[in-house]
């Protein structure tokens, strides 16, 4: 098997934000459900929207990356169906880390409270307005069901390929 691999660069981006969206989907699944109001929840809010900003512009320097340095091709072993299973599972994770920051900072820009970008204040364009932050809270909380599902696909795929003894392909990604 042709054993191309990533960039380092790619490599580094891929796993940082792995790390960083695991963690950020656990930190929301814990904050929904501390007492409003309360400095722990403020704190992991603030935190969580900090990450998840951190991680927006980590996504846009990963997507410009990719057309400067395209990934490699997938090896032969890796059927046209399997190819575009991968394909799509790829393109669906890249529009929810994208879909994720937008639509929370579209949903803070309504809930009321500023956006602070590890302390530095950012724009503040909305208006405290209940119903566009519920609609956008909603799909925030939605797409961040779909992201876990296409992580737990991607993994998936990789548990698949390392049974069957295609370690080549983990290996593109690996350090």
């Amino acid at each position: 098997m042709e054993n191309q691999r990533y960039s380092t660069t790619a490599i580094i981006i891929h796993w940082i934000m792995a790390i960083m969206i695991i963690a950020m989907i656990i930190m929301g699944v814990y904050m929904g459900d501390l007492p409003k109001g309360s400095d722990e929840r403020t704190w992991f809010f603030m935190l969580h929207k900090s990450m998840g900003l951190t991680l927006a512009l980590l996504v846009i320097i990963r997507f410009i990356w990719r057309f400067w340095s395209p990934p490699p091709a997938l090896p032969s072993i890796v059927s046209g169906a399997h190819q575009k299973l991968v394909k799509g599972t790829h393109h669906l994770l890249y529009l929810m880390m994208f879909i994720q920051p937008v639509t929370g900072y579209i949903s803070s820009s309504f809930s009321g409270y500023k956006t602070k970008f590890w302390g530095v204040p950012l724009p503040h364009w909305g208006w405290k307005n209940p119903d566009l932050n519920k609609l956008f809270s909603l799909i925030h909380e939605i797409s961040a069901i779909c992201l876990t599902i296409l992580i737990i696909l991607h993994i998936a795929g990789v548990i698949y390929h390392i049974q069957r003894k295609e370690t080549e392909l983990f290996k593109r990604m690996w350090f």
